[in-house]
């Protein structure tokens, strides 16, 4: 069977979309296999949170292009797993900054690393030279579409 007859579409983003679906089934299965307690949403945002020190609930909203209640609902759950925390910004008192606490760093790492192992064995199905050409050709199809 092939590819244009499994994924019923014809499209790139449609494509792309199926592959997207799969990988993200595929990493909550070995969060729970692993006993890892993240949604593929909080993976993200932590994932965030680790580059981006210090962030406020707005800032984050935008970057992740979710209203600021969606995104809270997830902080709340990772504040609730002691993932997560807020803290008062030094220079504004009525700021909240989310900080990853230690033991998210720890969720993290773990996420991360079943993350990277789905990501070896994905490439793995193709060649070295297909990855790299594959990995540019996203790229260049999110500055497209990100500049638009």
């Amino acid at each position: 069977m092939g590819l244009d007859q499994k994924l019923y579409c014809e499209t790139t983003g449609c494509r792309m979309a199926y592959v997207v679906k799969e990988i993200i089934r595929s990493l909550k299965k070995r969060f729970q296999e692993e006993g890892i307690n993240l949604t593929i949403e909080q993976f993200f945002i932590l994932n965030i949170l680790d580059n981006e020190d210090g962030l406020i609930l707005q800032e984050l909203a935008e970057i992740v292009d979710r209203d600021k209640s969606a995104v809270l609902r997830h902080i709340d759950g990772l504040e609730k797993n002691h993932f997560v925390t807020r803290v008062k910004d030094d220079a504004d008192k009525r700021r909240k900054l989310l900080l990853i606490t230690k033991q998210g760093m720890k969720v993290l790492a773990k996420a991360r690393a079943a993350d990277q192992q789905l990501d070896k064995e994905i490439n793995g199905e193709i060649e070295n030279i297909e990855t790299e050409e594959f990995e540019d050709a996203l790229a260049k199809m999110h500055k497209f579409l990100s500049d638009q």
